[in-house]
This record gives structure tokens, sequence and C-alpha cells, in this order.
């Protein structure tokens, strides 16, 4: 989440969350899964609408691992309706939404082992303000790839293997 908040945020959205992030005292997740759409991200109903001062958020995400442990989420969600016969990934924005605000509820969701990483999260007339919008409206089915390209290629991901493979090493 840092990364895409440097490249895409305001210098107002990054003056007052990188130090955290890199304090480690601010924890993020990705809003982007919801109930009956399965891995379709282009067909997510939660939409936000503009209201006097910023946004109304509703809708659900599912499968937001450690929702339940973050202060913030990066949401994908609807801000227009997809041009007829257009793309349907157009009108889609991302939003930085503070977890801690009212009509936001997290649950979480078992797994087979009894834990609980992944989470639903529930939007219910949620008030964002004007500058949740994180980069362009509209824009937010190609920052969505760029953030998941990083999060998919990212150090964690090679070196969560290095215990495996030094156990094998004399």
């Amino acid at each position: 989440s840092g990364p895409l908040i440097l490249r895409r945020g305001t210098e107002e959205q990054r003056r007052k969350i990188l130090p955290g992030i890199a304090s480690g005292k601010l924890a993020f997740c990705i809003g982007l899964s919801e109930p009956e759409a399965g891995s379709d991200l282009a067909a997510l109903r939660t939409k936000a609408e503009r209201v006097p001062g910023g946004w109304k958020l509703n809708g659900r995400k599912i499968w937001t691992t450690n929702a339940h442990l973050s202060d913030w989420m990066i949401a994908l969600v609807r801000t227009s309706p997809a041009p007829e016969g257009g793309s349907r990934h157009a009108g889609l924005s991302q939003l930085l939404v503070d977890l801690r605000l009212s009509g936001i509820s997290i649950r979480p969701i078992r797994d087979l082992l009894g834990e609980e990483s992944f989470n639903e999260v529930t939007f219910d007339d949620v008030l964002l303000p004007e500058d949740a919008l994180l980069g362009q409206e509209g824009a937010g089915w190609a920052q969505a790839t760029e953030e998941l390209a990083l999060e998919r290629s990212g150090p964690e991901r090679y070196l969560s293997s290095l215990p495996a493979l030094t156990a094998g090493v004399d």
C-alpha cells in the first residue's frame, strides 16, 4: 500500500499516512474481492457516491486478509456506472478507508484450521472525506492492477521460502 500511496496519493495523503506505515504504526489491507463476484473484480458492487464534503460508501468486501488487524483499507469501488457496451473496468476508483469509522463492521472468516486471517468487511453508509480518493477517479482498475503486480512480486514472496531452502543446506 505504501508504494501505491507514494506513486498515486496526494502530497497530503503521503504526509498523513506514509510515516505511520514506515514506523509500523499503521497497517493496511486491500479490499478487492466481493461476495457474488468471485474472481471477477469488474463485477464488484461496492459503490461510493459523492455527497457534500466527501463520499458515502456502501457494500461488502470478502477474503480481505488481516482486515481485523488493519487500520486502513485501500478499497476498489464503483464511483460511476460502467458505460453500456464499454469496459466494465471503467468507473472504478480506489478509496482510502479508515477502518475505525462508523458504519464499518469486520467479521472474521474461519478457515479449515480454525484460523481467522481472512475477513468480510461491510460498509453501511460510511462517510469518507473528499480526500479519500486515491489517484484519479475512474482509474481504479489500472491502479489496483499495478498494486497487485507489486504485492505479488515483492521480496516476501520469495523470502518466505528461505527457511525451507536453508534447512536443506548443510
